[in-house]
């Protein structure tokens, strides 16, 4: 564990060094606690009736924060017995006009795992992405590496965002599609259970600052697979709080 947490601390000291000739600018911090009827991750369900509440630091380029999620509805059956705390950071910079290429870690903690259920009490996973416009969207590919399953992701998303009420609200619509190559479904236990899957899904959103400080978003999501079994429940539902420290 000290060893990938190293890891996690060596990714702020690379960040930090790119920014070192980069012009003093200023910081925000923002918390958010959101309510999901389901957590899903890459077309798989983690847990059912989840809260999940986080912190992030961000300065220019720099991102550092902390995340979590426990599971309020059945933990015997959620993996994980439903608690994960994740910690990343990450780095973007500008490649050209509207172009810009993002490297991060990060870090999955899982306190309550259970090896007898071939659940790895931690793995962390790096991500090189490149986000540009495509027409009136904004896209995105992302390639993610995970160092404990030996896991390769591919994903593409496509966005679109439109203010409302006179800037006061925003409307958010999105669609993915991933490629998922995992090969030790076992993690760092006994075992090499390796397999791939394909997982796709869309989401809608509206946000709406409730004050000056504080936005408040509901969302609706679906997501499907294929060459695994198929997620018994395919839409979920989930409201936010952002709140700007």
């Amino acid at each position: 564990m000290k060893k990938k947490l190293l890891a996690v601390l060596a990714l702020v000291a690379a960040s930090s060094f790119l920014r070192a000739d980069e012009p003093a600018s200023s910081y925000s911090v923002t918390t958010d606690f959101t309510y999901t009827t389901h957590y899903m991750f890459r077309g798989v369900q983690q847990q059912k009736g989840a809260l999940q509440p986080s912190l992030t630091f961000t300065q220019g380029g720099l991102s550092l924060g902390a995340w979590g999620s426990t599971a309020l509805q059945d933990k015997s059956t959620a993996w994980a017995a439903g608690k994960e705390i994740d910690l990343f950071g990450s780095y973007s910079f500008g490649l050209a006009e509207g172009v810009t290429g993002t490297v991060g870690l990060t870090y999955y903690y899982y306190p309550d795992a259970r090896s007898a259920s071939s659940e790895p009490d931690s793995t962390y996973e790096s991500v090189v992405s490149l986000a540009l416009p495509v027409g009136p969207l904004s896209g995105k590919v992302s390639y993610f590496h995970d160092f404990v399953y030996k896991s390769d992701t591919f994903q593409l998303d496509l966005g679109f965002s439109k203010p409302i009420a006179d800037g006061g609200a925003q409307f958010d619509a999105g669609v993915y599609y991933g490629i998922n190559d995992i090969g030790d479904g076992d993690g760092d236990l006994p075992g090499t259970g390796g397999y791939d899957y394909k997982y796709y899904g869309a989401v809608v959103a509206l946000s709406g600052k409730i004050s000056e400080s504080a936005t408040l978003k509901v969302a609706a999501n679906w997501t499907n697979t294929s060459k695994i079994a198929q997620p018994a429940t395919k839409l979920w539902l989930s409201v936010g709080l952002t709140v700007a420290l």
